[in-house]
């Protein structure tokens, strides 16, 4: 994680920047800005601050200041000079030319005003005393650095991890060291090869650097690259392999320019775990999420609360696919949450690349199980699959559920009238058509699970087959 080094004092500029920061500054984002002279090789940053607390947010009463840096290049919104962010993990960082701290990108480091950006997250009632110490060292001149290139989203397609019956399983939400996880990218990667998946997408906090970790892989797995971007008012996955998205929102106008950026740069998105302590997302209002993740982390986990949201969003009209991820953190020490748990399964016709699971996971030809080899629940009608639509002639229609590894669970079929259908799963691999009153629902989804109504564990959620008539159209 780098830390001091000896250097030679007499090409070595030090500087302590201080402030304080103010109650009405929670949730915002100042920046401290300073030179960085030509031929820098190497900038080491620490910082301190008074009354510190847990990012927890059930933690109350300090302060909680998180800190990232932006280089010459600029620090206004969506900036190019975006170098990373350690949120509060780390109290130092440091970036050279060849090598940096996790979560912060190596490479030039052009000479200018560069800002060291900080998060009030929380700011006590008697404010908060911060203090940066900046450490430059120069160089002799010679040095040309590059940027390390990051992890593509492929599209060439993989023969070899081709699956029979074209379901592939993965994990699309974990982090690593490169935010505030305790495991290498290479390490997560083994860890989900021994799961047996397919495929995987670290997600780490506001950064990109993971993916220049994980361009230097070598696995099975179609990797997926992404970021979750992690504002205090909620958080959001990007899929894919493009610019850095601005997690420095204040206002539901801000989040709507940034996800429009998201989606100009041809990025799949997710609105993340909208249920308390998620934290709860607070920009209902705000379009253009292909998907939202309803299981976050082991079930009950509050994930009723997400999976409601989601309903509310199909009774509406949408159509949104239903994604679960893990959002594991922690690989080397016990946690609940664990890698693979929830597991996302992705339908794919051909051979699959990283790039042709989105595309279907966009689709919504996915549904979500408990884990790797946890219940699968496949719902299709009228020859298609769920995420994708029928038109039917009559007030009712026939849907298909088959499962595999559910015996003992309760299979629920829902509509926008609510649950319309329940029946035990006896076998293994089981099968079942039937009926279901369309007229007034736009969609029509299946869920695997057991206990009773006061304690429902849910083991497994299909996405749905949307309805078109005269009344639900797109």
């Amino acid at each position: 994680r780098g830390g001091r080094r000896a250097v030679d004092m007499t090409r070595t500029h030090r500087l302590v920047l201080s402030g304080v920061l103010t109650p009405d500054q929670t949730q915002t984002y100042p920046l401290l800005p300073f030179d960085v002279p030509p031929h820098a090789e190497r900038i080491e940053v620490s910082y301190r601050y008074a009354g510190a607390i847990g990012s927890d947010p059930h933690l109350t009463g300090g302060n909680t200041v998180d800190i990232g840096i932006f280089d010459s290049r600029g620090a206004s919104f969506n900036s190019e000079g975006f170098r990373g962010w350690s949120g509060s993990a780390r109290s130092e960082f440091y970036l050279a030319t060849t090598e940096a701290t996790p979560g912060y990108m190596p490479g030039p480091l052009p000479a200018g005003t560069w800002n060291i950006c900080l998060g009030a997250y929380k700011v006590a009632d008697a404010g908060c005393v911060v203090e940066v110490t900046i450490v430059i060292t120069e160089g002799d001149g010679q040095t040309v650095a590059e940027f390390p290139q990051r992890l593509p989203l492929s599209n060439a397609p993989r023969p070899d991890v081709r699956q029979a019956d074209g379901w592939y399983r993965g994990e699309l939400h974990c982090h690593t060291v490169h935010s505030d996880g305790d495991s290498d990218p290479a390490d997560v990667v083994r860890r989900a090869e021994a799961l047996g998946l397919d495929f995987l997408a670290i997600m780490d906090h506001n950064v990109q650097s993971q993916q220049a970790a994980l361009a230097t892989v070598e696995t099975p797995l179609m990797l997926i690259p992404g970021t979750e971007v992690t504002t205090y008012r909620g958080h959001w996955n990007t899929w894919g392999a493009g610019p850095w998205i601005d997690f420095r929102v204040l206002t539901e106008a801000d989040m709507q320019a940034a996800v429009d950026m998201a989606l100009a740069a041809g990025y799949l998105i997710s609105c993340n775990h909208p249920k308390p302590f998620g934290p709860e997302w607070a920009y209902p209002e705000v379009a253009g999420f292909h998907c939202i993740e309803v299981w976050n982390g082991p079930w009950p986990a509050a994930n009723d609360v997400a999976l409601a949201y989601w309903d509310g969003k199909l009774r509406a009209g949408a159509r949104i696919t239903a994604v679960g991820g893990s959002d594991c953190h922690f690989h080397k020490t016990e946690h609940p949450a664990k890698l693979g748990n929830p597991t996302t399964f992705i339908h794919c016709e051909g051979a699959p690349s990283p790039a042709a699971l989105l595309v279907n996971l966009r689709a919504g030809h996915a549904f979500i199980s408990e884990a790797p080899d946890g219940p699968e629940l496949v719902l299709s009608a009228g020859g298609v699959l769920m995420g994708d639509s029928i038109r039917p002639e009559g007030a009712t229609a026939a849907f298909t559920i088959h499962t595999r590894r559910a015996q003992g669970k309760t299979l629920q079929i829902v509509t926008a009238e609510g649950i319309v259908y329940r029946s035990p799963v006896t076998e293994a691999e089981w099968q079942r058509t039937i009926e279901v009153r369309v007229a007034e629902t736009p969609y029509v989804r299946a869920v695997l699970v057991s206990g009773s109504a006061e304690d429902l564990h849910v083991h497994a959620i299909s996405n749905p087959v949307y309805i078109e008539s005269a009344s639900h159209q797109n």
